[in-house]
């Protein structure tokens, strides 16, 4: 019994991080067209992320920048909405969703969500809140 799970440990260790480097391997490949301002290909990149692990909150919210540099407002907002679902303590998801907020006319949505990344203490959002919430 213990040569079998021995003999299953040993064939499906190879598989499992295969999976896992794809993940970040993706990821990495959208973070490298974001930063290139190549913001469908980062997409695209995410996407296949996403199809490994549907709960890598980073691709999510790094496929919502991507989505909000295309002025894709309403996809954005979905990705941020997605990223704090899984982790609701990702402070900088907040204050982008609050500007994708802002930019589909719900003000009011968006300085609730800039202020919940201030208190999560996202420094970035201090200047934003100053900018958007008069």
């Amino acid at each position: 019994m213990k040569k079998i799970i021995l003999c299953l440990v040993i064939i499906l260790f190879p598989v499992f991080s295969y999976s896992q480097e794809s993940v970040y391997t993706w990821y990495f490949a959208g973070n490298k067209e974001l930063f290139k301002k190549n913001y469908d290909e980062a997409i695209k990149n995410y996407n296949k992320a996403l199809e490994i692990d549907p709960k890598a909150d980073f691709a999510y919210f790094n496929r919502a920048n991507a989505k909000f540099e295309l002025k894709d407002y309403q996809g954005a907002r979905l990705d941020y909405n997605k990223t704090i679902m899984l982790n609701d303590q990702y402070a900088e998801a907040y204050c982008g969703r609050g500007e994708s907020k802002y930019y589909l006319g719900d003000k009011e949505g968006a300085c609730e969500d800039l202020k919940i990344s201030r208190k999560l203490n996202f420094e970035e959002a201090k200047e934003v809140i100053k900018e958007l919430c008069k």
